[in-house]
């Protein structure tokens, strides 16, 4: 479970590489993508770890629930990273991006989590 949680994250954040950039700038440039995904790397750490919790402890297993459980998680992370740049000039803009970008990097996580765990249940 751990190990494909890690490599869902690992893939996520390659991916976000070349995501990141077309939030950013009026160019698309993958030295954003890479500076980004310093910042969002302790984030997927913490997917990882609320995701395993999630798992361990939720009693409907349904895909569509742990998806919606993790995207509450995914927001209310991004709110609280949010409030750490608490200029109300870009309050706004901070908000927005970073739920947009958690929404996109915790579904790109669930997927790849979910793929993972049913290849693995197939062999």
């Amino acid at each position: 479970m751990l190990k494909n949680k890690i490599i869902s994250a690992v893939i996520t954040l390659i991916l976000g590489v070349f995501i990141i950039p077309l939030f950013i700038g009026s160019t698309y440039s993958i030295a954003h993508g890479i500076y980004g995904t310093a910042f969002t790397a302790p984030a997927m750490f913490v997917a990882v770890v609320v995701s395993v919790a999630i798992e361990k402890y939720s009693k409907n297993k349904n895909v569509i629930f742990m998806y919606i459980k993790h995207l509450l998680c995914a927001l209310i992370f991004a709110l609280l990273f949010s409030l750490v740049n608490f200029d109300i000039n870009t309050f706004k803009d901070t908000i927005y991006l970073a739920t947009l970008m958690g929404s996109i990097y915790i579904t790109i996580f669930v997927i790849f989590d979910y793929l993972l765990k049913s290849l693995n249940k197939s062999r």
